[in-house]
């Protein structure tokens, strides 16, 4: 073949092979591919250096293990689970409706246990306390542990100290291990301050003091501040009291130890004074007193109810059921039917029972040549020759009588001359003042209320006393 021939010849060759490769491209792209992929393995064949030590032969080892794990399951599923639970002592609560709630439903112990005599005493009085127990899940009771209600006045531990009980109950083999504990508690002393805006208890509550301590302000300034007539919106008060805690959890609220009350721009302060003994005579001294050691106490009380409305008062008026004109010698004071009517000071009964136009009415004597009547009474608390104590309750309100609607009609005698009930204070005489000899220790028991008092920002809610008093700049 000649050289033009072979020429001519390898020429149709590639074009055929271009062809071919064109029409087969993907046959060519996957050559390609897998060629470069054994090319790489020879690569690392050739890399390899030769041959390895083999691994020595693994060794084994046996040994025997007991296992209790069946047994311990068998143990686990067969045991008690315990469960603990809480709830809050209700008002409604007997003893086994407490037990119920905390899961415990065994029918022997919820009737054994609603004999026990502590048990029963737990579910007595003071709402919102907390009872814990452990229960089994068979509803058993394991064990109980809950306050029981009340704070105990203690000898030892100084006059403000109380005694607190805990009850503790635990099942046995043999019955139940029932068993009282008692322990200390001291008062701390708390502040609260408020504006009256409509009502005096709308702003105690506004402050955050307990309903029984603003109860207390009342009867602390109730001889010198009508309460039921003279508030005024932008009045003020200041407050000291003692509250007994154990645990961050408030026991029980105590006493009022200092006030200040803010009345149409005339302010009043009292503190309180526990003498540890009497002054000469047997007198009482503890009580309430200005700061001074004034007494607060007054003859009279200023209304014979809790709270009033004047319907009628002093003067000249028609008479709502005979309709003539009279002279009113007295005030009408609309109240419900059954409300307490107090006496306002103390005194004898000389008359309880039916009069002309007054109803069923009571008529007390108090000394001094002063009286007062409380008539359109529906019953009598008192009878006649009995000797009352200043606010001592002597009936119920009602609507006997001359009357359109439950009210009390209160009239008060000067001699046996009718005078106007709103004038009783021009005729209360002040009480006893601390006595001199009792002066240094009134001054040093009531330092600190007193103190507290004058620094209480009148704005403040109810806050810790110790930590208000820690406020005050501190000198020398």
């Amino acid at each position: 073949m000649s050289f033009v021939e072979f020429k001519q010849s390898a020429a149709q060759g590639a074009q055929s092979l271009a062809g071919w490769m064109h029409q087969h491209h993907k046959r060519v792209l996957a050559g390609v591919g897998s060629g470069l992929l054994l090319t790489s393995a020879a690569a690392f064949a050739l890399a390899y250096e030769g041959p390895q030590a083999h691994p020595p032969a693994p060794t084994w080892v046996s040994v025997a293990v007991a296992s209790t794990a069946p047994q311990q399951a068998d143990e686990l599923s067969n045991a008690d689970q315990v469960v603990y639970t809480t709830a809050h002592v209700r008002a409604s609560d007997t003893v086994e409706s407490l037990l119920r709630r905390l899961q415990v439903t065994d029918p022997q112990q919820l009737r054994q246990l609603s004999a026990q005599a502590d048990l029963r005493a737990l579910v007595n009085g003071d709402p919102g306390r907390v009872v814990a127990a452990q229960v089994s899940n068979l509803g058993e009771l394991q064990s109980l542990h809950g306050r029981l209600p009340g704070l105990k006045p203690v000898a030892e531990g100084g006059q403000m100290a109380r005694q607190l009980r805990e009850l503790t109950v635990k099942a046995t083999p043999t019955g139940w291990d029932v068993q009282t504990q008692s322990r200390l508690v001291q008062p701390v002393l708390r502040v609260a301050s408020g504006t009256v805006k409509s009502s005096f208890f709308a702003a105690a509550d506004e402050a955050g003091m307990p309903r029984n301590v603003a109860s207390q302000l009342i009867d602390v300034f109730d001889t010198q501040i009508n309460f039921r007539r003279n508030l005024r919106p932008g009045d003020r008060f200041n407050v000291v009291y003692r509250v007994y805690q154990a645990q961050g959890q408030t026991l029980a609220d105590g006493r009022l130890v200092s006030a200040e009350f803010v009345n149409q721009g005339h302010d009043y302060k009292a503190v309180w004074f526990d003498a540890k003994g009497d002054a000469k005579g047997g007198a009482k001294v503890s009580g309430y007193y200005a700061p001074n050691g004034d007494s607060l106490s007054r003859a009279f009380l200023l209304s014979p109810l809790p709270y009033d409305r004047i319907t009628s008062g002093w003067g000249w008026r028609e008479n709502p059921v005979m309709h003539f004109h009279e002279f009113h010698k007295g005030i009408d004071l609309a109240i419900p039917v059954g409300t307490p009517v107090k006496t306002i000071a103390d005194g004898r009964v000389v008359y309880a029972g039916w009069g002309t136009g007054y109803g069923k009415y009571v008529k007390v004597d108090h000394p001094g040549g002063f009286a007062t009547i409380y008539a359109h009474l529906s019953a009598f608390k008192v009878h006649v020759g009995e000797s009352v104590k200043q606010g001592e309750v002597v009936a119920l309100s009602g609507n006997t009588g001359w009357s359109t609607g439950p009210h009390v009609y209160f009239q008060f005698f000067v001699h046996g001359t009718p005078v106007n009930p709103l004038d009783i204070a021009h005729y209360s005489p002040k009480g006893t003042a601390v006595p001199a000899a009792l002066k240094p220790e009134f001054l040093a028991q009531t330092a600190e209320p007193r103190h507290l008092l004058a620094v209480i920002d009148g704005g403040s809610p109810v806050v810790d006393a110790a930590a208000q008093a820690a406020k005050e700049p501190q000198h020398g």
